[in-house]
């Protein structure tokens, strides 16, 4: 009989435990899997609002658009909002990504626990899998963006400094007109190194070659003035007129095109996995 009894009270402790452990088990996933959908719910609130950042992509090329007159001042704002923009996205990306990364290794740390829970542990994992797989994407859009707004800034600033540099030459200010063409030429540089980042077309590098020539160009028209050699200073305003004429044949809407068939698939393929994430 004791023996007995000893052994209806191990069998007793025993069912107790699994049923304790089932307890617990299931209260511990439940409280991983649902911290883990929450911070993913929360990463993809906060990463929709990237699509507004990445619209800005066509606005930067708009600025260009020869239908209406480039407004120097508005370009460079609207520039300057982008970079700014791409700067806060990396940011944003960076710090979702580390509390994903997170909820990813705690709904790993003690697997023995997950036993019988495991298919929601799995569908938490997978979310999670799909959240960072939007981040990657996103980060590497937001960089790309990073670069082509650091080209455009560099190029709004020369076509800015252009328009002053054609109002100095107009009234005979020489003087005036060979620091601002310095400047110009200097940030004409600066677009062109940078006219090869992701997502720019060939015609961009194309464009910034005849920009630098029409810089060059300006430059000896300015000599010219000031030697007061006017049959040169025919001959080098020809030049420059016809260097003119052959960048007013860029198509900027095509190029438009061109840096949005880039990044289209891209976001894309990062919107598909935010809806992955929360599906």
């Amino acid at each position: 009989m004791g023996r007995k009894r000893i052994t209806i009270v191990v069998i007793c402790v025993l069912i107790i435990g699994i049923i304790g452990y089932a307890g617990v088990s299931v209260l511990y996933t439940a409280f991983r899997v649902n911290a883990a959908e929450r911070t993913v719910v929360a990463v993809v609130s906060h990463q929709n609002n990237l699509n507004v950042t990445f619209a800005e992509i066509d606005s930067q090329v708009s600025a260009l658009n020869g239908s209406a007159a480039f407004d120097s001042e508005q370009a460079l704002t609207l520039v300057d909002r982008s970079i700014a923009g791409s700067r806060a996205a990396v940011q944003s990306i960076d710090k979702d990504d580390a509390s994903l990364r997170r909820e990813q290794d705690n709904l790993r740390a003690m697997p023995w626990l997950s036993l019988t829970s495991r298919d929601g542990v799995e569908r938490a994992a997978s979310k999670i899998g799909h959240a960072r797989s939007a981040l990657a994407i996103a980060r590497t859009v937001a960089a790309y963006e990073l670069l082509d707004g650091q080209f455009w800034r560099a190029l709004y600033a020369g076509l800015a400094d252009f328009t002053t540099l054609s109002t100095q030459a107009s009234a005979g200010d020489i003087a005036g007109a060979r620091v601002t063409l310095a400047k110009m030429k200097g940030e004409i540089d600066s677009a062109t190194g940078l006219a090869s980042a992701p997502g720019l077309p060939s015609e961009m590098r194309a464009l910034m070659a005849d920009l630098q020539k029409f810089a060059a160009d300006f430059g000896k028209k300015l000599e010219a003035m000031a030697a007061n050699d006017y049959e040169a200073a025919l001959d080098a305003e020809a030049v420059v007129e016809s260097d003119a004429s052959k960048i007013a044949t860029y198509d900027i809407d095509k190029i438009g095109g061109e840096i949005d068939a880039f990044y289209k698939p891209m976001i894309d393929r990062y919107n598909a996995e935010l809806s992955a994430a929360t599906g």
